[in-house]
C-alpha cells in the first residue's frame, strides 16, 4: 500500500501499489507534519473481511495510538465508489468509523470528484500547502 501525496492535501490510499515502508509509517510521517489532509481510498470502510483476527486488532491498536493527531490533522476521508449505489450497511459502517475517527467519510464518483471534494474540506487553508 502507498500514500501518493503527489496532491497534497488531497492524499491518496493506493492498495494496488507497493510500497517498502509499512502504511502504518507512512501515516505516521504524514501526521508528523502536522499539517491538514484529507485522504482518498478506493475501498469502502468495511472492506477487511480477508483480514485475520490479529490484523484487525494491530489496525485497532495503531488507530487508537493516532487517533488524536487523526483528529488534529485529517480533515476527512472520501471513498471513491464509482458511481456506484452504496447499500445501507456501507453508508452505516462510514457514519460509524466516522464517529469514531472524528471526521466525515463521503463517497465520490471518481478521483476527480474526490479531490474536489477533499480540497473543499480543507477549505481556504489549501495555501498553506505552497509554502
Amino acid at each position: 500500500m502507498l500514500l501518493d501525496r503527489s496532491r497534497l492535501p488531497v492524499v491518496f490510499i493506493r492498495t494496488d501499489a507497493d510500497e517498502e515502508t509499512s502504511i502504518n509509517d507512512q501515516i505516521e510521517a504524514l501526521l508528523e507534519e502536522r499539517r491538514p489532509f484529507v485522504l482518498v481510498t478506493d475501498h469502502a470502510p468495511d472492506d477487511h473481511e480477508n483480514e485475520t483476527q490479529e490484523e484487525r486488532k494491530e489496525r485497532a491498536l495503531f488507530f487508537k495510538k493516532i487517533k488524536d493527531r487523526m483528529r488534529a490533522y485529517c480533515r476527512g476521508m472520501i471513498v471513491i465508489d464509482g458511481g456506484r449505489p452504496m447499500s445501507p450497511a456501507v453508508k452505516i459502517a462510514a457514519v460509524t468509523a466516522g464517529k469514531a475517527f472524528g471526521f466525515a467519510i463521503v463517497f465520490a464518483a471518481d478521483e476527480e470528484e474526490a479531490e474536489r471534494k477533499g480540497r473543499s474540506l480543507i477549505g481556504s487553508r489549501d495555501d498553506a500547502w505552497l509554502l
